[in-house]
């Protein structure tokens, strides 16, 4: 799903967007169809089995069209009283074998009439358009709108398909399906041309009011407009011929030399990591939140990784003003917790810390290997935690991650240097450390917010998230009260402590 990924991406993506579709699905709607109904998918899992050794293909098709037959059937039965109201507001004197009798249907009630077709088995055309039309409908109301127009992108295609081999069709139910499909495909034609023109305009816009006024709102919306642009780019939802790409790469870098002057909030890294998400909108969104029940329940459930993830913060060391020597450290690390959380009046946006695979989020979960456990990653995290009042949270990544691994991106890297040289260079330039400190913007310019990558051999895995849209905390985070011994720990709620910054603000305003 995307730019010539692998199966494997191709998966973890449909994993994600199917979390978000189990999050979005209404009481009587069926199961998405995409994994098993859509030959884009198919196509891709087919290839990848025949790499592999000891697989059954042959069992696998047949669960896929067992299940594809279960959900054709449910999506008959499910719109048979939804289509009956809906046709009560077609145009008396148009018929359903046109495509102007549609006209006035959102694609959401598209999706109704194309799920009602029965034919007694669908055609994988017909199938792929319903499956792609689902699964941007069922999602687009709770991921990034970014990703929507790759997403009608690949609608786009499958209508495209469809009506390239149902030119003429014989029977009613196939004009009608025709007609259906025709005015589908005119309203994503539409809706695609207004998004493209949408952010050429916002970048060209964006770029004249930064160099009439650098203002930190100019820089940071021209930031944004560009970083859109790019990314759809990159993900061939907007062709820019080589000669639009040199010029967006290089008022891209003109952009950057400006944010890099920008401010930071007291409490963030002064780096361009920090800058640089900032501008985009990605360091002040939230994570969620969760008791316990539901954290090991339907947020383990939901969470394309399902492993349990181990965040710790050790408090911040006293300065000597006069020296610049450590003289002592903060009591406890409570206030760094509050910022991670978002809930902090010193400053909600993430504290963007290094790591081995760019600044983000840094958190430990245990390793695929056989007898890796949770509590290996979890003292593993502890022991960048060592000191009396450190805190350690655990938490999931959650279906908003946009996952990638470390090695993934060293090729995705090339693929940058080649399109946007101007862009990558300077990034990497400007966003210097003792690792690769730059690879959280780059990733974020593919559409990734976390990394995945090596901890410990065998043992632990690391992950970078630069977005906390996509963590989900558990409530109840542990204090160290030990120096060295993290089996002494208080448990403190981050639901209490939000309840008490908030009462503090208040009292402040007064």
């Amino acid at each position: 799903m995307g730019r010539d990924e692998t199966f494997i991406q191709k998966e973890r993506r449909l994993k994600e967007y199917e979390m978000i579709s189990n999050r979005n699905k209404t009481k009587d709607a069926t199961q998405l169809g995409y994994r098993d109904m859509n030959t884009r998918f198919l196509n891709a899992e087919k290839h990848d089995l025949q790499e592999r050794k000891g697989v059954e293909i042959q069992k696998v098709v047949e669960a896929h069209e067992q299940k594809k037959k279960q959900i054709e059937s449910a999506w008959h039965a499910n719109t048979t009283a939804l289509v009956k109201d809906l046709k009560k507001r077609a145009p008396k004197k148009s018929s359903e074998k046109s495509a102007a009798y549609y006209a006035g249907y959102s694609l959401k009630e598209l999706e109704t009439f194309l799920k009602n077709s029965d034919r007694g088995g669908n055609s994988d055309e017909f199938n792929n358009v319903a499956t792609d039309l689902e699964l941007y409908n069922r999602v687009m109301d709770s991921t990034d709108a970014r990703e929507g127009m790759g997403l009608l992108t690949q609608l786009k295609e499958s209508c495209s398909k469809y009506l390239e081999t149902r030119k003429s069709p014989v029977t009613s139910k196939g004009k009608i399906r025709r007609a259906i499909i025709s005015q589908l495909s005119q309203k994503v034609n539409a809706e695609l041309e207004k998004q493209k023109n949408d952010y050429i305009t916002a970048q060209k816009n964006t770029l004249e009011a930064m160099r009439e006024k650098a203002d930190a709102q100019n820089v940071d919306e021209a930031m944004k407009a560009h970083f859109n642009l790019v990314y759809q780019s990159l993900s061939g939802n907007i062709e820019l011929t080589p000669e639009e790409m040199a010029k967006l790469d290089q008022e891209t870098e003109e952009v950057f030399t400006l944010l890099k002057k920008q401010e930071v909030d007291k409490n963030q890294s002064k780096s361009l990591c920090s800058k640089f998400f900032n501008a985009i909108g990605w360091s002040g969104n939230d994570p969620r939140i969760v008791d316990s029940h539901d954290f090991h329940g339907k947020e383990m459930e939901n969470s394309p990784h399902k492993k349990l993830c181990y965040h710790s913060i050790d408090p911040l060391p006293i300065m000597d003003p006069k020296t610049g020597e450590v003289i002592g450290y903060e009591k406890d690390a409570i206030p760094q917790a509050k910022q991670l959380a978002g809930f902090s009046k010193e400053g909600k946006r993430i504290y963007y810390g290094i790591g081995r695979f760019g600044k983000g989020v840094y958190t430990a979960a245990k390793e695929d290997a056989p007898g890796t456990t949770d509590q290996r990653a979890k003292s593993h995290s502890w022991s960048y935690g060592e000191r009396k009042g450190a805190v350690m949270f655990t938490m999931l990544v959650n279906e908003h991650a946009r996952i990638t691994t470390e090695a993934e991106m060293l090729h995705h890297t090339r693929e940058l240097e080649e399109k946007y040289p101007r862009i990558t260079q300077y990034i990497q330039r400007n966003e210097k450390g003792r690792f690769r400190d730059f690879t959280t913007i780059l990733a974020a310019f593919l559409g990734y917010n976390t990394i995945t990558g090596e901890g410990v051999r065998g043992e632990v895995e690391y992950l970078s998230t630069s977005d906390r849209k996509a963590l989900t905390m558990l409530d109840t985070i542990e204090v160290r009260t030990e120096d060295g011994d993290e089996y002494y720990t208080n448990e403190v709620s981050l639901t209490e402590l939000k309840e008490e910054e908030e009462k503090e603000k208040k009292a402040e305003g007064k």
